[in-house]
This record gives C-alpha cells, sequence and structure tokens, in this order.
C-alpha cells in the first residue's frame, strides 16, 4: 500500500474508533444503539451501471460521512466509516464531477441504513406515522460504492432557487406547475441545477412523488432542505420529525460541491414533537448540535478560499432597517452565533433561504452580528408560493395571483456563480399583473378619479408620493426617478408597506380571493410627486442599480384632469 494510503487509512480508523468510544460524540449526534462498519469504493463509473468493477478507477480525496463524522476515500477511492441503524450515509459530491440522478433527477448521492425501517416505536411511544416512512433496507450491504460521472467542471455557472414550492392539495400543484415547471422545461437558463430551500410540500406530504416527477420535467438536477411543512407531525422528537421526507428525498442535511462552491445543506427547523411545543410554537429555527459537529469535519476538509453557500429553510438572520427604530424583524435561526464560529476561517459566504411568506430580505451580516470577517448576505428568497396557492384572484388558466405581503410577485431565482461571486436575479413568473416586470411604480395616494373606471387618471392630491417597489431589492440598492424626461433625481429607501398591496387587500377583503394583509416591506422607495404640474399626461421612468450591479427600468404614466377638484 503507498505510504499516503497508509497514513490516509490509518486516519480513517483512527476516526471510527474514536466514533465508537465518544459518548459525548455520540449524543451529539443523536445516535444510539450498535454501530456496524460500512466500507466501500467512490468511483469514476465509466460504463455508467452504476456497479464498481475492478477495472473501474476509484477517487480519491472524496468526503464520506454518517452525518457525524467524515471520512475522506484514499488512492483508490476506499473508505471505512461507523454506521448505526436509521443513518443515512452520503458523499460530498467534488466540483469536477456529477452525481447520477433516478427518473425525477435527484442526485443519487446517499444510502439510507433503515435494516428494519422507520421504527413503529419512539422512545416507548407506539407511533402512527401519518405518511409513508422508510422502508426496510435489510442488512448492512457488504460494500456501499457511490458512482461519479465526468464533469466539464467550469468556474463559471447558473443553478436555480426555489423557495418554498409548498402545495398542499392537488390543484395546488396543478397551480405550480402552471407557474414554475412549464417556463423551465428545457432548462431555457441553462442552469446546472436547481435547490429548492424548504417547504417542498404543505403539510400534506403524500403530494412528494408527484411533486418528484414534475420538479424533474426540468430536466436538471434538483437538491431539496427540509422545511417545518415537511415534518410528519406524527413524529413524537425531533430525530424522527423527517422520516417521510428522507424515504423521498435522503439526508436532511449534506454537503456538494460545484465549480469553486461548497453548498452546505442544513436543516435548521427543529420541531417539538407530537403534543408538544416550544415557547413560540410547534418548532424553532435551530441548527442542532448534531449538525453544527458534522459541519466543523466537513469544513475542514474545505479549501477556505472557497465561496460557501449556506441553504436553510428558515432564514438564519432576517431583517430590515432604514435606520429608524422600530425595524421589521423577520424569522430568525436561535443560535445563528455558534454557527458563526464555525465559519470564521471563511471569507466569502452567502445564506439562502425561504420560510417568510410575507417578506424577500437581504441582511448584510457584518460586525454588528457578532461577525468580523468579510460581510456576507443571508438572503431569504421570494417565495414560488408567494402569499400562498389559495391567495389572491386567479387568472384566465386557473391560477392565483399569491403576491406576498411586501407586494412582491412570486417567482424564482437564476444564481449566476462566477469564481466565489454569486448575483442572484429573482425572476417574476411570466403571468398575471407583474409577469416581466422587476419593479411596481404607484401614486401614494391614488389621483382623485372623476369616475369609479378611471385608471391613474384624475386629479392630484395634497402630499402624493411616488411609490417604487423594487422587487427582492434591499436597503443597499439605489433607486431614482425621472418625470417627463427631466433629470433623475434619487429616491428615498423606505422600509414600509406597499399602498398597492393595502388597495388590493381592501379590495378583495372578506372574498374567496382575500390577499395576505400589507407588511412592512425590504424593498421601497418613495419621492414627492412636484406639485404644480400641468394637466395633461405625465411619465415617470425608474431606474435601479442593486448591490450586485443589475440593472432595471420601469416607466408609469398618469394624466391629470384640467378641471379643478370639487370643494366639499
Amino acid at each position: 500500500m503507498p505510504l499516503r494510503n497508509f497514513r490516509r487509512s490509518a486516519l480513517n480508523s483512527i476516526a471510527l474508533a474514536l466514533f465508537a468510544l465518544s459518548g459525548e460524540v455520540v449524543a451529539q449526534c443523536g445516535i444510539d444503539g450498535p454501530h456496524e462498519t460500512a466500507s466501500g469504493r467512490v468511483f469514476l463509473d465509466n460504463n455508467g451501471d452504476g456497479q464498481y468493477q475492478r477495472v473501474e478507477t476509484g477517487i480519491a480525496d472524496v468526503a464520506v460521512s454518517n452525518g457525524c463524522e467524515v471520512v475522506i476515500t484514499d488512492d483508490d477511492g476506499y473508505y471505512e466509516i461507523a454506521l448505526a441503524a436509521t443513518e443515512i450515509l452520503f458523499v460530498s459530491k467534488p466540483a469536477s464531477y456529477r452525481l447520477p440522478v433516478d427518473t425525477d433527477m435527484l442526485p443519487q448521492f446517499f444510502y439510507r441504513h433503515y435494516p428494519t425501517g422507520t421504527p413503529d416505536v419512539v422512545a416507548g411511544t407506539s407511533v402512527q406515522w401519518l405518511f409513508p416512512v422508510v422502508e426496510p433496507t435489510g442488512l448492512l450491504p457488504e460494500t456501499i460504492d457511490f458512482p461519479l460521472l465526468p464533469l466539464d467542471a467550469s468556474d463559471e455557472f447558473t443553478a436555480h432557487g426555489f423557495a418554498d414550492t409548498q402545495a398542499r392539495f392537488e390543484l395546488s400543484q396543478d397551480m405550480l406547475r402552471e407557474d414554475l415547471i412549464n417556463p423551465l422545461i428545457g432548462n431555457p437558463h441553462n442552469v446546472d441545477f436547481g435547490l429548492t430551500v424548504g417547504d417542498v410540500a404543505n403539510d400534506n406530504l403524500s403530494i412528494y412523488p408527484r411533486h418528484k416527477a414534475m420538479m424533474g420535467l426540468m430536466g436538471m438536477p434538483q437538491w431539496y432542505v427540509p422545511g417545518n411543512h415537511d415534518v410528519n407531525f406524527a413524529s413524537p422528537d425531533a430525530r424522527h420529525a423527517n422520516e417521510t421526507y428522507k424515504r423521498y428525498f435522503g439526508p436532511t442535511y449534506y454537503s456538494f460541491n460545484h465549480g469553486k462552491v461548497h453548498f452546505i445543506v442544513l436543516n435548521n427547523v427543529e420541531y417539538a414533537g407530537a403534543n408538544r411545543e416550544f415557547a413560540d410554537g410547534r418548532y424553532r429555527g435551530f441548527i442542532p448540535p448534531g449538525q453544527l459537529h458534522w459541519l466543523k469535519n466537513d469544513l475542514a476538509h474545505v479549501d477556505s478560499e472557497k465561496l460557501l453557500v449556506i441553504a436553510t429553510h428558515i432564514p438564519l438572520l432576517a431583517e430590515a432597517s432604514d435606520g429608524s427604530s422600530p425595524v421589521a424583524n423577520g424569522p430568525n435561526t436561535e443560535n445563528f452565533r455558534e454557527l458563526l464560529r464555525i465559519l470564521e476561517p471563511f471569507d466569502n459566504l452567502y445564506g439562502l433561504a425561504g420560510h417568510d411568506t410575507s417578506n424577500s430580505w437581504k441582511v448584510e451580516i457584518n460586525h454588528s452580528h457578532g461577525w468580523n470577517g468579510t460581510p456576507w448576505i443571508a438572503h431569504t428568497l421570494a417565495e414560488v408560493r408567494g402569499n400562498g396557492w389559495t391567495r389572491g384572484p386567479a387568472d384566465l388558466r386557473g391560477v392565483r395571483d399569491a403576491m406576498m405581503e411586501d407586494g412582491n410577485p412570486n417567482g424564482y431565482y437564476v444564481l449566476r456563480f462566477n469564481d466565489t461571486n454569486l448575483v442572484p436575479e429573482f425572476i417574476p413568473f411570466p403571468f398575471g399583473p407583474d409577469a416581466g416586470k422587476r419593479l411596481r411604480i404607484t401614486l401614494d395616494p391614488l389621483l382623485l378619479a372623476p369616475v369609479d373606471t378611471a385608471i391613474n387618471r384624475g386629479y392630484l392630491r395634497p402630499g402624493t408620493q411616488v411609490v417604487v417597489n423594487l422587487f427582492d431589492g434591499g436597503v443597499r440598492d439605489r433607486v431614482w426617478m425621472s418625470i417627463d424626461g427631466q433629470p433623475r433625481q434619487p429616491m428615498r429607501y423606505s422600509v414600509r408597506t406597499d399602498p398597492y398591496v393595502e388597495r388590493l387587500h381592501a379590495r378583495y377583503e372578506n372574498s374567496d380571493d382575500a390577499f395576505g394583509s400589507a407588511r412592512r416591506s425590504a424593498h421601497i422607495w418613495e419621492a414627492p410627486l412636484p406639485a404644480g404640474l400641468n394637466p395633461g399626461l405625465h411619465h415617470i421612468v425608474v431606474t435601479t442599480e442593486d448591490e450586485f450591479g443589475q440593472h432595471q427600468r420601469g416607466a408609469f404614466t398618469f394624466e391629470l384632469l384640467e378641471d379643478q377638484v370639487p370643494s366639499d
């Protein structure tokens, strides 16, 4: 055996021994019961049959994990690691390889070790699972091999970001198919993969098979993160809360590499358990100690110059501030600072999350949060399902508007990676009132109309503001306004509700087409409309530049009437 292989094998054996002997580590990772030794190879699958042949080349330096400890394959692609019942063994895909996928485009990077399946008795409690759980896998195989396929790797690539697809009923899934799947069949943005940051379903986990099949129609690998609506609520504890998710999607936390990016998926939804609650409800944003232990081990093998993308469902941190008090606050991860300590060696980071159905946010993580490294963005994405598939009036397709409560339309992202830089582009769905738009312009208050059927035609009210909602924008973006061709002037950032949402909520309130009530938005700009404008047509042109250098343009027209406003 080459010296390097001998040293690697010896180190892995030491890791196995320490793992078996350390009660502290076992407790951290939530593991109990006897362990076996899993072994096998990570190999280049030359003939694509998924089976290791002696003539096929093993791949060195690949991270293999049981969800707690991490070992590295030797020069022959060989590994050994401890594995207990109900654990999932997985590899961290290297950047220069791709994974085989199943018929639903789910990457095949894991092995479920469930000799007798998900237990019916958990901590002495008999469990009647609400949805299907993991089936028995039998005895541990003699070898567990992971095939990899060649990839023409590039440091410049694109991916899709999806937040909260979250359908509950078959009709909701129909709307998801119409809004998201249809426009992306054929991979028009030429992305390498899609990443859904949680709430794949909305409590009804029976839709998983159909959902996976629909997402697979896009023709790209699909990675998933579990959300609070992906919990099997029959579970009496947090450890078994995702047994249905694991049956259909595999591990609830893992990592993979692509380009110069190390993607980290964390499950930060801690479920209290059936018939239990935390102080604020049935779940909380929290990263369990076992995951943090795994993350330390995972990152020990990652180049500190890589970009780390941390994908969670609940935001790591969500807030909007215009320098005033009070500020708007969103859902957060309680032990975020513990995570920051683990991330300290890295300078290039970006966070992706979903969960917040009312707001999209971009928070700069800096010294004010206890981070002394290069500032980075914790990004709460605008959602695929917006404020919900039952919200707003239906269009001619039968699909509801689903606008978020901060005025952001529902949509998806194209994530553009170049070296260690990430530029996220939000794309509203190509249907509905905001189709093809990246911003919305409105007056607040509206013109006083002479008749109910007038649209932005009437009399100017005192104190009228031009209000711009730059979809998925944030405090570090810049917005300008030009009226009637005059030189553009900067608009003022303001954390406030969108008057457009206020009006639609009032119009449809108490109906089957009701919108959610307006919430303070993190991406609003405003400027006063000049007094003394002459009667006639006027036009406003808004231009923007966001913190990533992306530019948008929007236009708005209104007409002032010659008659004076009638006196009261």
